[in-house]
């Protein structure tokens, strides 16, 4: 088995439970490391290491999750990389594309081109690079939705969606949470993922992308924020912390409407900096209808918890802040 990108949050956990399933697993990835072949896909040639190699297996986990990229840059990241394994597909080999729940963009499908039926350039992205790799080498899509450390010990390797969320809140950056508070927000391990990955590996592809979540038993958003709180104000007080005060909702339309343009001339640039990064969430906290999971994963409270508790130990200095003032001096 190859596992493309098995540096990043989800290739590390797929190269683990691999290996210990019993696969004779290489990864790569464009810096490499110690357990890694260096490979920045379509900028240098496939290393030797890998064309020596017959494969039954690749796993493409190569990505860039960035919503704010420049479109070429984003087709940079995510699809031509697509079309860099060519060499290494045999006639025999399964290619397992792992792509995003939210890749059907708007309008629930894939199939558009057009950059303005997708929320961002990397759902767009995405899209056609599932159109390329089922084009190409006849590929199983996998989708998981906003992704969080393993069950067990909440171990990833990478920061970022919910974290970076769970870090505004605490400091103060975020005052409050934008969206629905009943919206169904997906949230998987990079276990379940793995565990997904290795089940396709083992019985072979499938004609329909596999869609991971809890379907019915989804968090609503409040569900989501209130285990987040919860795993992270037990942290806090075991620590001799006081525990932390859930922020409030509101809506989209509010926040737009009277929050931000009220607010926003007082806000410091770090502070504006932030709410960009952060309204990249909102359309994902107020998804209407479900994502059509056929891949049902266990109880995703359990998940957020276990990732916030393990954030927490490990960025402590965070986990123990006292949201600041919303609004300040720029030298705040």
């Amino acid at each position: 088995m190859l596992v493309t990108g098995a540096t990043g949050v989800v290739g590390v956990e797929i190269v683990e439970r691999a290996r210990a399933a019993g696969w004779l697993v290489t990864g790569c990835s464009s810096r490499g490391g110690a357990d890694a072949v260096a490979w920045r896909m379509c900028e240098t040639p496939v290393p030797e290491r890998l064309l020596a190699e017959s494969w039954d297996v690749i796993v493409h986990a190569a990505a860039r999750p960035r919503w704010n990229l420049p479109a070429q840059e984003a087709k940079d990241s995510n699809v031509a990389p697509v079309a860099a394994l060519q060499p290494l597909v045999g006639s025999s080999t399964h290619v397992i594309h792992i792509s995003t729940a939210y890749a059907t963009g708007l309008r629930g499908t894939t199939q558009s081109t057009d950059l303005t039926d997708y929320r961002n350039t990397y759902e767009w992205s995405k899209a056609e690079a599932e159109r390329e790799a089922v084009r190409r080498y006849g590929a199983t899509v996998v989708r998981p939705p906003l992704v969080v450390g393993r069950r067990s010990d909440g171990m990833v390797s990478r920061y970022s969606g919910l974290y970076t969320v769970m870090q505004s809140g605490v400091t103060g950056l975020l005052p409050v949470f934008i969206g629905e508070v009943d919206a169904p927000v997906e949230v998987v391990s990079t276990c379940d993922i793995a565990d997904c990955v290795l089940h396709i590996a083992a019985t072979g592809g499938r004609d329909e992308p596999v869609v991971l979540g809890a379907g019915e038993r989804a968090l609503g958003l409040r569900g989501v924020i209130d285990s987040m709180y919860l795993a992270l104000n037990r942290w806090r007080v075991a620590a001799g912390h006081e525990p932390l005060e859930t922020p409030g909702f509101v809506t989209p339309e509010q926040w737009y409407r009277f929050y931000l343009p009220f607010a926003k001339p007082h806000l410091t640039s770090r502070q504006l900096r932030q709410i960009d990064l952060l309204s990249e969430f909102i359309p994902y906290m107020s998804v209407a209808e479900p994502i059509g999971v056929n891949w049902q994963v266990d109880d995703p409270a359990g998940a957020v918890q276990a990732a916030i508790a393990a954030w927490a130990e490990r960025r402590p200095h965070l986990a123990k802040s006292s949201p600041r003032p919303w609004m300040g001096e720029e030298a705040a």
